[in-house]
């Protein structure tokens, strides 16, 4: 029965590496390395986009609260829907174009040639923040998977880890950004449909959806309202804060480089409908398996594990097989972008600007491959040591990197007056509230995610220093938005 499973994984894991081998040939310089040349199709960029930015949380921490919230757990799509609908319209044609213009490869190196200003400062935060919040969130996924490969397969959780971490390393090491967007377009097709398929199994193996929601009544008349029982003040603060966490998503290096590579921002519109399409697919699938566990798991103590014991309780090995496949394409279709946006930062941004000026290609792509395997090292420590929840842990993460890079990305894409000293202090303030946000205002973590605090200090800093400031080249850069507004056609 073991090898029925088995059997699945192996195979799609053989697949992944095969991707990842045959973009090899696309990765010879570094913007094929790092932008896959910027010939990446809409389709292949939404479904990447939106698969590097869910995550492993969706079958783990959002079905966990799911069955703790029931419908209440709606806000927080809502929220992070609204989140992916601003960076499409506010964020991704605007810097596609820009991106170009500017010949920038990577997500610091766009800041840097935008703010014409002294880049250490800049680079400094950017790569310090990246190492920081992308450890900590490719270490969330790779634990997500420790879990669900514990329960199916009953492996210590430290070695299925230590297999994850290793695999998702291989392949991006392998690929570069040509390879990871195309396992995360594989990927994501397949998380649509098979959590789909896994949700609406599961709602009639409860007895149907009347049956479930009359269930999930009787154990608590407040799971089945928007509300949690709550009225007034309490029950605004609770929408208030779900909605808000949205805004930690808005920004993040590793999923909003694709707009970079996107073939042309005449594209972004159909790209932007195919993302939300297959978001809200998967979040109605990951709904339905989480109310339903209430009914056929009433009494599991974490429900963060309702996902594997249904694989493994309710499911044929062979579709249970597939749907783990399913799962290791959440939790890679974000640790590899995580894991070379990392790796880009290193070498382009520190090895070559500082370390070694006359660089080649050959060499920068030997040193970010080399720090793609050491992030993915320490990612996998914080995997094994780590014992918080796997969806608080990715909002945290996702908090500390949008307050770095979101508002001062907004500003580049809009403002002409934005200085280089007004997005070193932004950048600084964003990353600063979320590390001590927790410790000085911990009674307010329930209202709001860290993003809110630290991105709304960000902005008002960014204004108030570029003013007190000055921008060399400002007739430059009035013509470049000029410039960036307009739809470019292929």
């Amino acid at each position: 029965m073991d090898w029925m499973i088995i059997l699945p994984i192996i195979v799609y894991i053989f697949i992944l590496v095969g991707i990842g081998a045959y973009s090899y040939k696309f990765t010879g310089t570094r913007e094929g390395f790092h932008l896959g040349g910027r010939k990446i199709g809409s389709w292949v960029t939404a479904i990447s986009y939106a698969f590097s930015g869910m995550s492993a949380f969706v079958l783990i921490g959002f079905v966990g609260m799911v069955y703790t919230l029931g419908p209440s757990s709606f806000y927080t799509l809502i929220g992070y829907n609204i989140g992916f609908a601003f960076s499409y319209i506010v964020i991704a044609k605007r810097l596609r174009n820009y991106s170009e213009i500017l010949d920038a490869y990577t997500y610091t190196d766009y800041f840097v040639k935008r703010v014409r200003g002294n880049p250490h400062m800049i680079r400094a935060i950017s790569a310090i923040s990246i190492l920081v919040f992308m450890s900590v969130y490719v270490g969330s996924q790779l634990a997500a998977g420790g879990m669900t490969i514990e329960t199916v397969f009953d492996i210590n959780p430290t070695t299925s880890v230590i297999i994850a971490g290793i695999v998702v390393t291989a392949y991006c090491l392998f690929g570069g950004f040509a390879g990871v967007s195309i396992t995360d377009y594989f990927q994501g097709i397949i998380v649509v449909i098979g959590t789909a398929i896994l949700g609406v199994f599961m709602i009639n193996y409860a007895g149907g959806w009347s049956a479930v929601v009359e269930e999930v009544r009787n154990q608590d008349p407040a799971l089945v309202t928007g509300g949690l029982g709550a009225s007034g003040s309490a029950l605004l603060g609770l929408i208030f804060g779900y909605l808000t966490l949205g805004v930690a998503i808005i920004g993040r290096p590793h999923d909003t480089i694709r707009f970079f590579a996107i073939s042309s921002s005449s594209e972004v519109r159909k790209s932007f409908a195919i993302t939300l399409t297959a978001l809200t697919i998967t979040y109605w699938g990951a709904f339905l398996v989480g109310y339903a566990g209430r009914v056929i798991y009433p009494n599991i103590d974490n429900p963060e594990y309702i996902f594997p014991f249904a694989l493994v309780d309710l499911t044929h090995p062979i579709f249970g097989g597939f749907m783990i496949a399913v799962f290791l394409g959440l939790l890679m279709s974000t640790s590899d972008s995580q894991l070379l946006s990392s790796g880009s930062t290193f070498g382009e941004d520190v090895y070559r600007k500082y370390i070694n000026m006359h660089a080649s290609d050959r060499q920068i792509l030997i040193v970010t491959r080399l720090f793609i395997a050491i992030v993915g090292i320490l990612s996998t420590v914080v995997a094994v040591t780590s014992s918080e929840s796997i969806f608080w842990i990715t909002v945290y993460a996702s908090a500390g990197l949008a307050a770095t890079f979101a508002p001062v990305l907004v500003f580049s894409l809009y403002w002409d007056k934005l200085t280089n000293a007004g997005a070193v202090a932004g950048m600084l303030t964003g990353f600063m509230t979320v590390v001590l946000w927790d410790n000085f205002m911990p009674e307010f973590s329930f209202i709001m995610t860290e993003a809110v605090p630290a991105v709304v200090l960000s902005s008002v800093v960014i204004y108030v220093v570029s003013k007190l400031t000055e921008q060399p080249e400002l007739q430059t850069v009035r013509n470049e938005l000029q410039q960036v507004k307009k739809v470019w056609k292929k």
